[in-house]
């Protein structure tokens, strides 16, 4: 066994005494090394995996929110929502529309309806 203990040297300062220190010094570092550093290092562990789990937990959120705002948007395409807008926009007068149109509200609009069908998408997922 390797061993860190002055006492196997030939020095010039033995004592009988700090063979028992370094002995005691070892068995410290021993018993800290099982009753701190163990739990400590099973705690991080832990830590890191609850870490792990959670950032896996948002990216698969992140992809179903994506995945589901696109399948709302191919919803909204096969249905014919935006030419439905689209026509009734073309019934209002000239300078309303030209308003809506500079204020982006029939884009707001479509905006909120894709929002809506995304969430009932996931909903359904």
């Amino acid at each position: 066994m390797f061993s860190s203990f002055s006492a196997f040297a030939a020095g010039d300062d033995w004592t009988f005494g700090s063979i028992f220190s370094q002995i005691d010094s070892f068995f410290t570092i021993a018993i800290d090394f099982f009753s701190v550093d163990i739990p400590d290092f099973i705690d991080r562990l832990f830590a890191y995996l609850v870490e792990f789990i959670i950032f896996m937990k948002v990216t698969i959120l992140i992809y179903s929110v994506e995945s589901a705002f696109s399948v709302a948007k191919l919803i909204l395409a096969d249905v014919g929502f935006i030419q439905l807008v689209e026509k009734f926009a073309g019934n209002l007068p000239a300078d309303i529309r030209n308003a809506a149109v500079e204020l982006k509200i029939f884009q707001a609009f479509n905006l909120i309806v894709e929002a809506y069908l995304a969430r009932f998408v996931l909903a359904v997922l």
